[in-house]
C-alpha cells in the first residue's frame, strides 16, 4: 500500500477526506465559513498545487490551529491562488484524549527535531523544550532562543498536519527548568482548567511505575512530564521539582536514551 498524500479516503459520515492544512485565522470570531468560498494565500497555494500536486476537484481538510476546527472542503480553483468551497465541520479528536504537556530537555544533533515531531504525533497539546544544567547544547542569546523556537514550531505545524491533529501543539524554548515548569503551569490549565498531575521521569528506585499512578485518573486530566538530558537532572534540578509538586516516575527498569524515553513517557500517559 502506497502512503501517496493525494490519495482520497472516505469518512464513515460519508464525506471524502484528504491531506489536512492549517490555515492561520480560517476561522474568525463571529464569521460563518460553512458553504463559503475561500481564498488561500499564495504559500498555501504553492503548497497544495505545487508540492501536493492537487487539482480541481480534489477534496482535503482546512484547519484553524488556533480554535482546533477542522472543515471539509474542495478545490474550485488552481488557476492563480488555490479557491476552496468549505463543505462541512469534522470532529476534533483531540478532545478525546488525555492533554499531555512535554517538558523535553535540549539534546544535540537531531534529536530535538525528532522529539517534536514523534511527540506531535502523538497529540501533546504543548512541548516546552528547556536548556537543562547538563545539556549539552547551549542557547546563548534570546536570537538562538527564537531561531530554536521558528524551526521546531515549523516542524510540529508538518507532522500535526500529517497525522491529522486537530490543531498543532504550542511550541516554547526556554533556558531553566524553573521556566518551562512555570510555562507547563499555565499549559496545564489551559487544557483542562487545573494544572492536573505533574510528573518527572526518574531512575530512582522510590519512584512509582508510571501506570500506577495514571491508572486511577481519568483521560481529561492534563498531564505534564519532564523528560531529563542524558546526563540526568541535576540535583538543584530534581529538588525544585519535588518541592513543586512533581512527582518522580518509572518508566521500567531500562535506562533509556531522552528521546526513547519521552516516547515511552507519552505512549504510557496516553493509556
Amino acid at each position: 500500500m502506497t502512503s501517496d498524500v493525494r490519495k482520497e479516503s472516505v469518512h464513515r459520515s460519508g464525506v471524502k477526506r484528504g491531506p489536512r492544512l492549517f490555515v492561520d485565522a480560517l476561522c474568525p470570531q463571529g464569521i460563518e465559513i460553512l458553504h463559503q468560498q475561500i481564498e488561500l494565500s499564495q504559500e498555501n497555494t504553492h503548497y497544495l498545487r505545487d508540492v501536493l500536486r492537487l487539482k480541481d476537484g480534489d477534496h482535503l481538510e482546512l484547519g484553524d490551529p488556533d480554535s482546533g476546527a477542522i472543515f471539509s472542503a474542495v478545490i474550485l480553483s488552481t488557476t492563480s491562488a488555490v479557491t476552496v468551497l468549505i463543505k462541512e465541520a469534522l470532529p476534533d479528536t483531540q478532545l478525546l484524549q488525555r492533554p499531555i504537556v512535554l517538558l523535553f530537555a535540549l539534546c544535540k544533533g537531531q534529536k530535538n527535531e525528532l522529539v517534536c515531531d514523534w511527540a506531535t504525533e502523538l497529540g501533546c497539546a504543548s512541548i516546552i523544550f528547556w536548556q537543562a544544567e547538563r545539556s549539552v547544547v547551549r542557547l546563548k542569546d534570546e536570537r538562538e532562543l527564537s531561531a530554536k523556537a521558528a524551526r521546531l514550531t515549523k516542524i510540529a505545524q508538518a507532522a500535526a498536519q500529517q497525522s491529522k491533529q486537530s490543531r498543532p501543539p504550542q511550541i516554547h524554548v526556554v533556558r531553566s527548568l524553573s521556566a518551562a515548569a512555570e510555562i507547563s503551569a499555565a499549559a496545564q490549565t489551559l487544557q483542562s482548567n487545573s494544572v492536573g498531575l505533574k510528573l518527572y521521569c526518574s531512575l530512582s528506585p522510590d519512584a512509582a511505575p508510571v501506570h500506577a499512578l495514571l491508572s486511577t485518573l481519568n483521560n481529561s486530566v492534563a498531564t505534564a512530564i519532564v523528560i531529563g538530558p542524558e546526563g540526568d537532572l541535576s540535583p538543584e534540578e530534581e529538588t525544585l521539582l519535588k518541592s513543586s509538586g512533581w512527582l518522580p516516575v518509572s518508566l521500567g527498569k531500562s535506562t533509556l536514551r531522552s528521546e526513547l524515553a519521552a516516547l515511552t513517557a507519552i505512549v504510557a500517559v496516553r493509556g
